[in-house]
């Protein structure tokens, strides 16, 4: 089959890898694939050669009246170019342009709701739009059961099901060196610098656990290092390492990992720590508690003396870190591989065609 994926931006982050890893899945399963995206960016340099590339020039990430305008119609002349079987869409704003674009062909869509409450909390303006295109596509698909128990109570039920995110563990190539030196235990974490992942709270976390190194992997898009330095004081035992595209390959240096957030969908980041046996410490938001529970970590919610407490019980106690380790592993092997997250997809994708037929 002949698939399409859309997505709004190509910045490190776990949309783009999963739209990454079901292309490679796709690929090897001997399927045809391409891309239509923003240029430039991590994704286009991660994507198999075999993967046409639809590089939007008037693509960007904020809503611009004029430029979607234009946007619509190179995706128009994308879809008449390739000719494809499924379109998928990932993000809201994808969402909502490839819809439309694909109109009257909306059987072969597939819209992959990453983090339904960024709509659902945040842009809630855009909810009735959500509700009217649902009928616009053959497929929406949470990516966690969180969101879609959310998507229905909002009235949003048609052709709506569950794919959990994946990896695939062998494509974490563990680095030989740590790009830190420090013999003190170590928290790390992978996020963009922005308010949703509070980087407030991480920096006095760490301000109040000088035992512990704090290593923050990810950049801002609106900061430079020296400019973050100004807005936020930086700790001495924190270092920001801004924007790494391997970045999961030093998970396994790290003693223990953490995701402050005030919305998620289901983190790619804590499911490449869970495949490199480290226990979590996690905000109780969005799908998140169907990765972490006591078994494997610890979800807090959103103030510092939580998260330094869960910080503290496991590192004081090593055999309670060891069961958190490997039950972090099997929870992921049960329900978080690559293999099961293409097979989900590969599912809906056959059942759209057949639809068609």
């Amino acid at each position: 089959m002949k698939i399409l994926h859309i997505i709004t931006n190509t910045e490190l982050g776990g949309a783009q890898k999963v739209c990454i890893d079901l292309c490679r899945s796709a690929v090897a399963d001997g399927n045809r694939v391409a891309v239509a995206s923003m240029a430039g960016g991590y994704l286009w340099e991660q994507l198999p050669e075999s993967v046409l590339q639809f590089k939007l020039k008037n693509m960007v990430k904020p809503i611009k009246p004029k430029k979607d305008i234009l946007v619509f119609f190179e995706l128009k002349k994308v879809i008449k170019q390739f000719k494809p079987d499924i379109i998928h869409l990932h993000s809201s704003k994808t969402g909502v342009l490839g819809r439309l674009v694909a109109f009257p062909h909306c059987r072969k869509v597939v819209y992959t709701v990453h983090g339904f409450d960024s709509i659902r909390l945040k842009y809630r303006i855009f909810l009735p739009l959500e509700k009217i295109l649902q009928n616009f596509c053959g497929a929406i698909v949470g990516v966690s059961d969180y969101d879609n128990k959310n998507l229905r109570s909002e009235k949003i039920i048609k052709n709506v099901s569950t794919v959990y995110n994946g990896i695939d563990e062998k494509s974490i190539f563990p680095s030989l060196q740590f790009p830190v030196k420090t013999d003190k235990k170590t928290v790390m974490t992978i996020a963009r610098i922005s308010p949703q992942k509070k980087i407030q709270m991480f920096l006095e976390v760490a301000e109040k656990l000088p035992d512990y190194q704090f290593i923050w992997f990810g950049g801002s898009p609106e900061y430079s290092a020296e400019e973050l330095s100004s807005i936020y004081r930086i700790p001495e035992n924190v270092n920001l390492l801004g924007d790494v595209p391997s970045a999961s390959s030093y998970i396994h240096f790290c003693d223990l990992f953490v995701l402050f957030s005030n919305f998620e969908g289901l983190p790619m980041t804590i499911i490449e720590a869970m495949s490199q046996k480290k226990a979590v410490v996690a905000s109780n938001v969005g799908g998140i508690y169907e990765l972490v529970d006591d078994s494997n970590g610890r979800l807090i919610e959103n103030d510092i003396d939580s998260a330094c407490n869960a910080i503290r019980e496991i590192f004081s106690d090593d055999d309670l870190c060891l069961k958190m380790e490997e039950a972090s592993y099997q929870k992921f092997l049960q329900n978080f591989t690559l293999e099961k997250m293409w097979n989900g997809y590969k599912s809906i994708y056959e059942n759209l065609l057949k639809k068609k037929e």
